[in-house]
């Protein structure tokens, strides 16, 4: 493994080499652990020579706010829309009957019987489950809408 001196570690603080040799001298800092402390000393000797960065975190905040409050949601994303659209959705249904249909629908299967024109005995007998019922009724039920 190829050590790099004092001298290089400053000037790689500095980024006065090539970006080619940066990238090579940063990807030894990851395996090489004597290489990492002489790198952080270089970087505590030239702490007064690096810039120093601001401590205005209530500025920087404020800079963050402003920066996302004065952004809108889109329409699509309102809540009221799509409480309206709901909304709107029901009186049309109700208007045209829909809902009433389907009551009246639902109240004539539970009356409804199935007939069988064989006579058999009550043990061989087999009534349709409920729900295939309604689901016959609710396919008449759109033929006829779609026929209307």
């Amino acid at each position: 493994m190829n050590h790099y001196n004092e001298q290089a570690w400053k000037q790689y603080v500095e980024e006065r080499l090539s970006p080619d040799t940066l990238s090579e001298m940063e990807l030894h800092l990851y395996q090489c652990v004597e290489c990492l402390t002489m790198y952080m000393t270089c970087l505590e000797q030239m702490e007064a020579i690096l810039p120093i960065m601001e401590k205005d975190t209530q500025g920087y905040v404020d800079a963050i706010i402003a920066r996302t409050t004065g952004t809108k949601r889109s329409w699509y994303h309102s809540t009221m829309l799509h409480y309206g659209i709901a909304a709107a959705a029901t009186l049309i249904l109700v208007a045209t009957g829909f809902f009433h249909g389907i009551s009246q629908e639902l109240d004539s299967v539970g009356t409804f019987k199935p007939t069988n024109s064989i006579n058999t005995s009550s043990s061989l007998q087999t009534d349709k489950p409920i729900s295939d019922q309604l689901l016959n009724k609710t396919l008449t039920w759109l033929d006829t809408l779609q026929n209307k």
